[in-house]
């Protein structure tokens, strides 16, 4: 079976302290890489408030994990996301190409515009 590019986003419990949720952020790239998995590129946004409550928690620590891994690995990789207590939502999505051309499209739609809002900003001084 051929590795599929996924991305993860893993919402940790943000009332932990910043040694845990890092404990924990590495506890999540361990079990990519034993279920045969390797990591692309990793985004930490941090920590958010949440739009609702989920059980006791308003605040939440965001992790966005794009990894190559087989198909067989992300019914585990839920799995194991489920058993931890301390994540408290998670999202797992195939990148496929279309996505990644949105993405490029979008990144390089937002560089111009701040291009263009910066030479306009220069011609006004």
């Amino acid at each position: 079976m051929q590795n599929k590019l996924y991305e993860t986003t893993v919402v940790i419990d943000g009332n932990l302290d910043d040694e845990t949720t890092q404990a924990v952020v590495e506890k999540v790239k361990s079990l990519i890489a034993s279920l045969g998995g390797s990591i692309k590129n990793i985004l930490e946004p941090g920590r958010k408030k949440l739009a609702y409550k989920i059980g006791k928690c308003a605040i939440g620590y965001y992790v966005h994990i794009e990894f190559v891994a087989p198909p067989t690995a992300i019914a585990e990789l839920e799995r194991q996301y489920r058993l931890n207590e301390q994540i408290i939502r998670y999202l797992t999505i195939t990148l496929d190409k279309r996505l990644l051309e949105i993405r490029e499209r979008v990144a390089k739609y937002g560089a111009s515009q701040s291009a263009q809002s910066a030479q306009a900003e220069t011609e006004k001084a």
